[in-house]
């Protein structure tokens, strides 16, 4: 797959384009609707993902709400689904623009549109004028066919960034996991440390969390870590370590249940979150600490053989 990170990078192939259009954050179940159905209408063409490198509440001065990806990760997922190409414009560029200008200069005449998808809820043009009705419109007027994705819906609950940034927040991972289609993950180089893991015999994998990533309730969870193409299981605490010294920033640190040793340091991992096992809490000393981080490696190998 193609990434831009800038619109007028952008060159069409001479077959058009079919573009799937929205910020996409987290690339979830009702994102895939959208996605999946340019995917499945290509036919010849490629398949073009405009979204944005940052919120547009962010241009807008709004508060911006936290991400539920970064951009890295958005074009891996992206990839998987069997996009094309992704274009991660400056919503600057296009933000001053009415909609019809947005149809014709970017659509049209910039990425040879001649099928679009977008949400339901999808807006466009200067503050947000144009909606999904008036693309429609406009699409006839300029020989660009126009489908609209309807919600999707989980269990009953419309699935939403929003909704699912509030169930990782509130630890309820797995219902976050089923919204979003897949395990919510945590990605970047692996750090030393404090070695404090190490000295009471549960060596760490430390993975910043990313600025403006939702960060999950703290505690404990079961997850899976992938390095180099490996994936290993693990306890992944996620929090600010009250027991040894409490960090100004939440860090994500995992033990590793079933790695057979080796330097990790510097190498890119990826740690998906499958389960909540309990919060994080200050304990009397570092023995206490040891013992429940035994008991935690127990539960979460319990919950590996179910």
């Amino acid at each position: 797959m193609k990434v831009y990170h800038d619109l007028k990078e952008y060159i069409p192939n001479n077959n058009g384009t079919c573009v799937a259009l929205g910020f996409f954050d987290g690339v979830h179940s009702g994102h895939r609707a959208v996605i999946g159905s340019c995917v499945a209408a290509k036919g010849d063409r490629s398949c073009v993902v405009l979204t944005f490198r940052e919120s547009p509440a962010k241009a807008l001065g709004r508060p911006t709400p936290t991400l539920l990806s970064s951009n890295e990760r958005k074009a891996e997922l992206l990839a998987e689904i069997g996009v094309d190409e992704v274009i991660f414009a400056d919503f600057n560029d296009v933000k001053d623009l009415n909609p019809q200008a947005f149809v014709t200069d970017i659509l049209r005449d910039r990425l040879h549109a001649e099928r679009i998808t977008c949400g339901f809820n999808y807006r466009f043009g200067q503050g947000g004028e144009g909606d999904t009705a008036l693309l429609i419109k406009l699409g006839k007027e300029h020989g660009v066919a126009v489908e609209v994705t309807q919600p999707v819906y989980c269990d009953g609950e419309q699935i939403s960034s929003s909704l699912i940034r509030r169930c990782i927040a509130d630890g309820r991972i797995e219902k976050a996991n089923n919204l979003l289609g897949y395990p919510y993950a945590i990605e970047g180089a692996i750090d030393s440390g404090n070695h404090i893991g190490s000295a009471m015999g549960f060596p760490t994998v430390n993975i910043p969390i990313g600025d403006g990533l939702t960060v999950p309730r703290y505690g404990v969870y079961a997850s899976i870590l992938t390095i180099d193409g490996r994936r290993y299981q693990g306890a992944t605490n996620i929090g600010v370590h009250p027991t040894v010294g409490a960090h100004e920033v939440p860090l994500c640190e995992t033990f590793l249940l079933d790695f057979g040793g080796g330097d990790l340091y510097g190498k890119r991992a990826t740690c998906e979150l499958t389960a909540f096992v309990r919060e994080e809490r200050r304990f009397d000393s570092i023995d206490e600490l040891s013992a429940q981080i035994k008991k935690d490696c127990d539960t979460i190998n319990q919950l590996s053989l179910r």
